[in-house]
């Protein structure tokens, strides 16, 4: 070999392990944990609090949540120092104007209170939620105009769309399937209208691990809704899973509840013992931790319905058995649990990801031109909210073709386009190498993105 030929050899070595190469940036069903790396902190950790109890903020504390997710103002002020998901239920408009004004007066009033996100009503795939019967178009548009409202008082705020239900089409079109409604969501274009994509893993009876199906109500269905996200190119929006939980069965608290009460019907098939509720929550986090690089923050339901009156929330609510309190206020054995399981809290930073989909340019030796090598996007992998500049450089070869990007300078979001001149190159195939560098939370980040130029020594009219 000669000492050219080495030089080489030892050049796209190097390259060869500092590169991500493309099937590395495309999405693939498998998990990180699979991979057998576990991804960064990405989590954030919540508990919904119920209005108008005389619930304990120092319990937010006690349990280790840095997140809390609320129904009315007021309640903001009880929890300094947390982040704050505020759920804004909504209807659709009878008058769009005024529709817009009420938007717009409501984000004003939450801006002032600081709030992180805003939640854009709720479970609207279920007719009890959306009146006039689910329908992921109307909601589409709805959220279009509410999420240019909010924005245009603070654009800081997070936009999470409304939580869906994990549920299956009924015949009555009552409840549209989660998976269908989500789809027709991001193929109305609402990934426009959102930071964050919000969703209700509940875990119904079946422990967190229980694999999802199309028909089957998991823990884990969430990951048939990030599948729909890879399938449409949709990489760089997160999901946030603001409720889930086990319900606990009543009789330990010497609460007979069966499906004949119409406040527990059809909620008895999902009770499962305390000990068990316990141990799904706790393995639920960690699943979401070690799986789930695209989750942001997980709101558990619930902290304190438990302590409503019977009047006000009744004995066999099967909200009340969500609950991590007991009536009389005390903790549950989930509560104590949750209080004490280990977690990695997110950093709360956008971080870089790079999606390239094809990145080979072909050209005959015959007709030397700048070709179009491919494109890629520079995107935002973590959390929403805050766009970062990138710098886009190629990597200069000891040999191969002269290469230009175009914008050198980006913004997460913004896809970049890779050229080459083939003048004076013969037969073979030549690397390619595009450095993508941003400074995230004070620390220098890189991606290096791989392709090709192949020559072919085929002649014909150029």
């Amino acid at each position: 070999m000669s000492q050219q030929s080495r030089f080489l050899a030892r050049f796209a070595l190097i390259l060869c392990l500092l590169a991500v190469t493309v099937s590395d940036l495309t999405p693939a069903p498998r998990s990180a944990a699979q991979s057998g790396v576990l991804p960064a902190p990405h989590l954030g950790y919540g508990v919904h609090i119920g209005p108008h109890t005389n619930v304990n903020p120092a319990l937010v504390d006690q349990l280790g949540m840095d997140w809390v997710k609320v129904y009315e103002p007021g309640q903001i002020a009880d929890y300094p120092g947390k982040r704050v998901l505020f759920r804004m239920d909504l209807s659709w408009p009878g008058n769009w104007t005024d529709f817009r004004n009420d938007v717009a007066r409501r984000a004003n009033e939450l801006s002032a209170f600081a709030v992180d996100a805003i939640e854009v009503h709720n479970e609207p795939n279920l007719s009890m939620e959306w009146a006039k019967g689910p329908n992921a178009w109307e909601y589409t548009q709805m959220l279009r105009v509410v999420y240019t409202q909010i924005k245009a008082v603070n654009p800081s705020i997070i936009v999470v769309s409304g939580g869906l239900a994990p549920t299956l089409t009924t015949a009555d079109r009552g409840a549209v399937s989660d998976i269908d409604f989500a789809a027709e969501m991001l193929d109305n274009g609402a990934a426009q209208w959102f930071d964050a994509f919000g969703y209700h893993p509940y875990g119904y009876n079946q422990p967190p691990e229980t694999e999802p199906t199309y028909d089957t109500l998991v823990f884990r269905r969430v990951e048939l809704i990030r599948q729909l996200f890879e399938e449409r190119g949709i990489l760089d929006k997160q999901i946030w899973l603001t409720e889930f939980g086990w319900l606990r069965d009543p009789a330990e608290d010497g609460v007979q509840c069966s499906d004949s009460d119409p406040a527990f019907a059809g909620f008895a098939w999902l009770r499962v013992s305390g000990q068990t509720q316990a141990d799904y929550t706790v393995r639920a986090f960690q699943w979401a931790d070690e799986h789930w690089p695209w989750a942001g923050p997980v709101f558990l339901w619930n902290l304190n319905w438990a302590l409503y009156p019977p009047e006000t929330n009744a004995l066999c609510s099967h909200m009340r058995w969500f609950s991590l309190l007991h009536a009389d206020g005390s903790p549950t054995v989930t509560f104590q649990r949750v209080a004490a399981m280990p977690r990695r809290v997110s950093d709360y930073a956008p971080s870089l990801a790079v999606y390239a989909e094809e990145m080979t340019g072909t050209a005959s030796m015959f007709c030397p031109a700048s070709i179009k090598v491919g494109s890629f996007e520079v995107l935002n992998g973590g959390y929403p909210g805050t766009r970062f500049t990138a710098e886009v450089q190629a990597v200069a070869a000891p040999t191969g073709p002269p290469i230009e990007v175009y914008p050198p300078t980006v913004q997460s979001g913004d896809t970049v386009e890779v050229y080459a001149d083939t003048t004076g190159l013969g037969p073979g195939q030549y690397p390619v190498y595009i450095n993508v560098t941003a400074t995230i939370g004070g620390d220098l980040v890189a991606q290096m993105v791989q392709g090709s130029v192949v020559i072919n020594d085929v002649q014909g009219p150029c």
